[in-house]
């Protein structure tokens, strides 16, 4: 499965971003009013005098969140994170163990990042317990993993994160007063718009023994791990997309079933896909365009770079196959393929169905 973390298999030379992506990731400041009125709602809580009480209190916190106006990706449903906490009135020691390592290369592309300072008013102390309030708009739907950087000079802290629904906990080990970034689990936005988000401690430690630096949505993968079929070709489908982008996203509509609304150059694609035979592999891209075409897009794996020049099929869901050349992997491992527009001509570049790499026999 891709996330946006390093694995000790990759064997493929990571990628980096075009010359022409953004090089920080978005940084978002949660709103003074909108904080206030979240506090204002989540102060009628209950008060909770023990740990398990303080949870239970903790699930009265319910924000308003819109209703989704797109629906979630139609692809099967993916196993649960290793932190994901299916009961919610579990204690808060309840967590999982292990911690994934950051790939070093990790793109900035369509990052959200919520900084958090002392003076700023994200930060809500209740009776009982410590939040940080984070309304924020995001301009597209998809999957994100949540990161937070922290440190922490207790020998340990167990913390809550909220989305909708959804609660991910986890126990933070001392950082000895250094910075640490760490994965808590995943989160679905289910549609464009206004979302809310918050963090939880336990009462008294914010800027004494815990400081809570920054909150992250990063962008990754929508669906599964991508494996070679039975005559060891590669299906790239959209559905399986990491999307590093502000606006291009995946669409699960059936008539659909692609990655869309790619109308910013900066946006791209990657999927990460393993690999058990060496060779050179034919790569056909099944992309549509009603918009002219003309735009000049990259595919790239590693320092190979292929390119082509966008077709107009007549419509954005009527597929065409644009052979584009072929790669080549020198042995068997784990490798990333990322689609990278360099030039955009019209109001939109394309969408795109599918990827395939076929062995060149």
């Amino acid at each position: 499965m891709n996330r946006p973390l390093a694995s000790l298999l990759i064997v493929g030379i990571p990628l980096a971003l075009s010359a022409c992506g953004k090089s920080e990731a978005t940084v978002v400041k949660a709103t003074p009013e909108a904080a206030k009125e979240v506090v204002q709602q989540e102060a009628k809580a209950a008060v909770a005098t023990t740990p398990t009480e303080t949870v239970k209190a903790e699930e009265a916190l319910k924000t308003d969140q819109p209703q989704p106006e797109a629906p979630a990706p139609a692809v099967p449903a993916q196993p649960a994170s290793p932190y994901a906490v299916t009961d919610s009135f579990s204690g808060l020691g309840d967590f999982g163990s292990g911690e994934p390592i950051e790939r070093q290369d990790l793109p900035e592309r369509g990052v959200m990042a919520f900084k958090v300072a002392k003076d700023q008013s994200t930060f809500a102390p209740m009776e009982h317990w410590e939040q940080y309030n984070f309304p924020f708009q995001s301009k597209r739907w998809g999957r994100y993993s949540v990161r937070i950087s922290y440190s922490l000079k207790s020998s340990t802290l167990g913390v809550q994160f909220k989305f909708g629904d959804l609660r991910l906990k986890k126990t933070l080990v001392s950082t000895s007063g250094a910075t640490k970034r760490l994965y808590i689990g995943d989160i679905y936005i289910p549609q464009g718009g206004d979302q809310f988000m918050a963090f939880y401690t336990p009462n008294g430690v914010a800027w004494s023994t815990f400081v809570l630096e920054e909150v992250a949505l990063v962008p990754t993968q929508e669906g599964e791990e991508v494996k070679p079929t039975e005559d060891g070709s590669l299906q790239l489908l959209a559905k399986d997309a990491t999307t590093w982008s502000e606006n291009m996203r995946y669409e699960p509509k059936p008539e659909k079933n692609c990655l869309g609304f790619w109308t910013e150059k900066e946006d791209f694609a990657e999927w990460e896909f393993t690999v058990d035979k060496a060779g050179k592999y034919n790569v056909t891209v099944h992309q549509g365009c009603g918009a002219g075409g003309g735009s000049e897009v990259a595919i790239q794996m590693g320092e190979q770079a292929l390119k082509f020049k966008v077709q107009d099929t007549g419509g954005f869901q009527k597929w065409a196959p644009v052979n584009v050349g072929e790669l080549e992997i020198k042995e068997p491992g784990t490798y990333r393929l990322a689609v990278k527009p360099q030039s955009k001509n019209g109001g939109a570049i394309m969408d795109v169905q599918k990827i395939i790499l076929a062995p060149v026999s």
